[in-house]
């Protein structure tokens, strides 16, 4: 008899967590960066680097990304991040900025210039970022797995429901 006791009393304390931790999944949470239904029309057009928009790029913390960032309404404030995947990267002893521009243009790249390193990247972003904070972390994130541009085979990027393409 206790023991049937004891394995009601855990069953229910069990399922009281269970049902508190998806009651309070989002609590604490800035409405802002709540999900939201967003869709592929929402992905911005990357300005490029001659933008009024344009604020400079940089080498991320996980190895083989490159993050290009802009301000979209020009308020001082960061707002869209495109990351790219590192390809390669040479020395700027070894080749000049001409000749980098000419072997991006050739092998359809991105080119980074950061003496003394060069880094080669893919044409197109695999995740596009709307809506950076000052951390920049980002409230809506497109994956683009095939890397060949906006053409509507975005998908939306969360952490907590990953991609069936994605192994």
């Amino acid at each position: 008899m206790r023991i049937a006791l004891t394995v009601v009393f855990v069953f229910l304390v069990q399922a009281h967590f269970l049902i508190f931790s998806f009651e309070s999944k989002a609590e604490g949470v800035p409405e802002e960066y709540a999900q939201s239904n967003s869709t592929i029309d929402d992905i911005p057009k990357e300005p490029g680097w001659k933008s009024p928009a344009y604020r400079g790029w940089e080498v991320l913390s996980i190895p083989g990304l490159i993050s290009t960032y802009y301000d979209l309404d020009l308020d001082g404030q960061l707002d869209y991040m495109v990351t790219r995947k590192i390809s390669r990267k040479t020395s700027s002893e070894e080749i000049d900025m001409a000749q980098a521009i000419d072997i991006a243009q050739y092998d359809n790249l991105a080119v980074y210039f950061s003496n003394p390193i060069i880094y080669f990247a893919n044409k197109y972003p695999l995740f596009y970022c709307k809506g950076l904070d000052y951390r920049k972390n980002c409230r809506n994130i497109w994956v683009d797995i095939s890397e060949d541009g906006l053409n509507g085979n975005e998908e939306v990027y969360t952490l907590s429901s990953p991609l069936q393409n994605v192994q």
